[in-house]
C-alpha cells in the first residue's frame, strides 16, 4: 500500500511511537515520516507508506508554522516543561515583568531574519552516531553547535505574564524550544514551552489533518491524501509531468527520453535541487494515475532520466 496521510498527532507521544501505531493498522513495516515532533507537542505530521517513503526526503526542508506558549520565570533542562523545571535564578519578586513592547523589540530585532541557533540537548540530532537525548539522559558532557536557522514571523498573539503565545514561521530545522529558552534569556527572565502545537508544513495545512484514532473507523486508503497536494509545493505545477506508456517504459529500463515536457535547467524544483546539492532540474512523473518516481534533466536539459524510481508498476 502507497499513500500519503496529513496526521494530527497528539500530545504526548512522540514521533515514531505514531510510526509504530500506522504500521500495525496499515499491516505493513514500511512507514515513514517527514519532520519530527517532540512529545510535548501536537499537530500536522506528514507520513507516507509503502514506496511513498522514497519522496518525503523533498518535504524535509519546507518552512513550518507553530503555535507555541512560553512560560516565563522558569527554565528547564529540556527548555520545556516535559524537564525538570526550576525557577530563573536571577528573577525576583520585585523585578517588573517585559512588557509587549519590549517582547516585540527583541523579537523584532533578535530573533527575525537569518539568525544562528544552538538545537536543545535533549534533541534527536546525532552527535558522533549518537542521539543527543539519549547522551544528555546519560549525562555525557558534549557541545551542540550553533546553526542558521530563518524565523520568516513571530506574531504575539496573546500576553497575560507569565504566559505568552506566539505564532512562529520558520525554516525546517528551527527548534521552538531554542527560541523560548533564548528569547527568556534575552529578556532576563527565562522560559520554557509549555504548549507547542504545528500548523503548517509548506502550504499544508493541520485542518485537513486526522487524528490517529479516527483511521480505524474506515479504510485507510480513504484517508490518503492526492500526492500532487502534499508535493506540489516542492516541485510546483510546471514540475509534475504526465507520462506516457512509451515514455514511462523507456525510463523504467534506466534509458533517456527527450524532454518534451518544457522542464529546462534552472527553473522550478530548484529549491529541491539545492538542498540537495544537484545542479540539474528536477519533475515529479506520474503515469496512470499514480506517482512513479522524480526525474531530472540530462545533456543540457535536452533528455530526461529517472533520478528517483518508484517499484509502482
Amino acid at each position: 500500500m502507497n499513500g500519503f496521510l496529513l496526521i494530527d498527532k497528539a500530545r504526548g507521544i512522540n514521533s515514531f511511537k505514531l510510526v509504530l501505531a500506522l504500521r500495525k493498522i496499515a499491516g505493513q513495516k514500511r512507514v515513514g515520516f517527514a519532520g519530527t515532533l517532540d512529545p510535548l507537542a501536537s499537530g500536522l505530521m506528514i507520513l507516507a507508506l509503502g514506496e511513498y517513503t522514497k519522496l518525503l526526503q523533498y518535504l524535509e526542508a519546507k518552512d513550518k508554522v507553530y503555535h507555541v506558549t512560553m512560560r516565563f520565570g522558569v527554565v528547564s533542562d529540556t527548555y520545556d516543561t516535559d524537564g525538570q523545571v526550576v525557577p530563573f535564578v536571577n528573577l525576583s519578586e520585585a523585578q517588573e515583568a517585559p512588557t509587549f513592547q519590549q517582547i516585540e523589540e527583541v523579537l523584532s530585532r533578535d530573533f527575525t531574519g537569518e539568525i544562528n541557533q544552538i538545537p536543545p540537548r535533549f534533541s534527536a540530532l546525532r552527535i558522533d552516531g549518537k542521539r543527543a537525548y539519549d547522551m544528555a539522559r546519560e549525562g555525557q558532557q558534549f557541545e551542540m553547535k550553533a546553526r542558521p536557522v530563518q524565523i520568516f514571523s513571530s506574531k504575539i498573539l496573546s500576553y497575560n505574564f507569565p504566559e505568552l503565545s506566539l505564532e512562529v514561521h520558520c525554516s525546517s530545522g528551527t527548534y521552538i524550544r531554542s527560541l523560548a529558552h533564548d528569547l527568556g534569556q534575552k529578556l532576563g527572565c527565562g522560559a520554557v514551552v509549555s504548549v507547542l502545537r504545528r500548523t503548517k508544513v509548506g502550504q499544508l495545512k493541520v485542518e485537513d489533518s486526522v487524528a490517529l484514532e479516527k483511521l480505524n473507523e474506515a479504510p485507510l486508503s480513504s484517508f490518503f491524501v492526492q500526492p500532487e497536494k502534499v508535493l506540489a509545493s516542492v516541485f510546483g505545477e510546471e514540475s509534475i509531468l504526465q507520462l506516457s506508456e512509451g515514455d514511462y517504459e523507456v525510463l523504467a529500463r534506466g534509458n533517456f527520453i527527450e524532454n518534451g515536457f518544457g522542464l529546462p535547467v534552472g527553473h522550478g524544483g530548484g529549491e529541491v535541487n539545492h538542498r540537495l546539492g544537484g545542479a540539474s532540474e528536477v519533475g515529479l512523473a506520474f503515469f496512470r494515475g499514480e506517482v512513479v518516481g522524480v526525474v531530472e534533466t540530462t545533456e543540457g536539459g535536452s533528455k530526461l532520466k529517472f533520478k528517483k524510481k518508484l517499484l509502482i508498476f
